[in-house]
């Protein structure tokens, strides 16, 4: 297990090094994919404008958040700045330095986390939605313009 741990801590790492210039934009991501939102502003619009996509916005927050919790039930995993603390496995207290954001300073056990999880559930369920609305407007428009040039006998 504390292979995986630092294995964690090692992307951490990395991600807080050499994505530092997108935090914004990633902090902006997680909000906006948060599962708290889903019964107050996605499933009441994505409902309106189409029940199916309406539909998968619930499902999708029921049953991502069961697997979550199921998981971190399962794996009990430590928050990898609780983690660094604990162990031994860094020599002479060379312990490595993560930043904590108010996102991660929660309670509880982190492994999977579940930010992570229900926000590529809810991009998932609206990207998907998205293209599909998109595609389904390109092909009736393309069966548009093939009719308009055969009727010109182009």
């Amino acid at each position: 297990m504390d292979f995986l741990h630092r294995s964690r801590v090692l992307i951490i790492q990395h991600l807080q090094k050499d994505y530092r210039a997108y935090y914004n934009f990633l902090n902006f991501m997680s909000n906006v994919g948060d599962l708290r939102n889903i019964f107050s502003i996605y499933f009441p619009l994505w409902f309106q404008l189409n029940q199916t996509v309406g539909t998968k916005m619930i499902w999708v927050a029921v049953i991502g958040d069961w697997f979550n919790l199921i998981f971190k039930w399962i794996l009990f995993g430590h928050r990898p700045y609780w983690w660094i603390q604990e162990t031994q496995i860094y020599p002479n207290h060379s312990s490595p330095c993560l930043e904590q954001f108010p996102t991660t300073c929660e309670t509880g056990p982190g492994s999977p986390s579940g930010h992570a999880m229900g926000s590529s559930c809810v991009w998932y369920v609206m990207v998907t939605a998205a293209l599909s609305y998109t595609v389904s407007r390109l092909d009736k428009s393309s069966v548009t313009l093939h009719r308009d040039a055969s009727s010109r006998g182009l």
